[in-house]
């Protein structure tokens, strides 16, 4: 009876212990907040908390730790002809041992229109672009941007040696434990654990390999297409796009309207209308009746 009284008491405070750290998330772009590591000693248990960091309180030197940056860039070119671009991009990620993420190729009149997004290695990234460069007439717009994740890394990292070492007291409990009721209470901790060491790693694979390939987006446009039609001072390249904007508009309002109509409009309409059916067939049949009597 003492030994399940003292197992219930580990396992609540592990719990609470648990559902603390659960409360943590960690989203896709946003760095977190990062924490030291405390010792807390309960009923011989050693678990660790999160605490702020401060200055002199322990806390990891993000300076000693090499620095996590996911980089992407986005570049607007003016090619000569896309075809022999795409062509050499994808040589150059094959050279780079990178890959291409998606590719899309648009055909008008005056030539080949392209969207390519590539992965490559963030230390070949800057050498990368100056390949880029120099297949292009001209440069439009060009945008090189990082994210710093050094400290959700490291965050990450203690988090998961709490997790670990938690982890590894549950296992000692449960082949302690002398039957099934603290055994099962033991387990059901230990798959919550688990399940947020899977999760923690999964972060932190995702950081690490999103810090070691670069992400660009180049947009290829070839002369011919990017040279503006001009006569005389007018230009019916923008009176053209303007025109096809409006008619766009104007289809995408019709493909609504009818989607409304079709999914809201109508089965409203139906539910409406089924009480005024029911009771005119019901009056239509009194009638009848009436009219039968007098007949007879």
């Amino acid at each position: 009876m003492k030994e399940k009284i003292v197992y219930s008491i580990i396992i609540s405070v592990l719990a609470l212990v648990v559902v603390g750290c659960g409360g943590r998330s960690y989203s896709l772009s946003e760095p977190q907040s990062v924490g030291v590591v405390r010792e807390v000693e309960v009923e011989g248990v050693v678990d660790e908390e999160y605490a702020p960091a401060e200055p002199g309180s322990g806390a990891a030197n993000y300076a000693d730790v090499e620095r996590l940056i996911i980089r992407n860039a986005s570049l607007d070119l003016v090619v000569p002809d896309t075809e022999t671009a795409l062509d050499e991009i994808n040589d150059l990620v094959d050279e780079l041992e990178g890959y291409v993420v998606e590719s899309n190729v648009y055909k008008y009149q005056e030539g080949l229109q392209a969207h390519v997004t590539l992965r490559i290695p963030a230390d070949s990234l800057d050498a990368a672009l100056a390949r880029f460069r120099a297949l292009a007439t001209e440069v439009r717009s060009e945008n090189i941007s990082g994210q710093d994740v050094t400290e959700e890394y490291v965050d990450l990292r203690s988090r998961l040696r709490y997790l670990e070492a938690t982890e590894a007291r549950l296992l000692e409990f449960l082949e302690e434990a002398e039957d099934t009721e603290a055994a099962l209470a033991v387990y059901e901790q230990l798959q919550r654990i688990q399940a947020d060491i899977e999760h923690v790693k999964g972060r932190m694979q995702y950081l690490e390999q999103s810090a070691a390939m670069a992400t660009v987006n180049l947009n290829l446009t070839p002369d011919e297409l990017a040279q503006p039609i001009q006569v005389g001072g007018w230009h019916p390249e923008g009176t053209l796009r303007d025109s096809f904007q409006t008619l766009v508009r104007a289809l995408q309002f019709l493909v609504d309207a009818l989607i409304v109509i079709v999914v809201l409009v109508i089965p409203i309409l139906v539910v409406i209308a089924i009480p005024f059916a029911v009771l005119f067939l019901v009056v239509r049949a009194i009638l009848r009746r009436r009219r039968a009597r007098k007949a007879k």
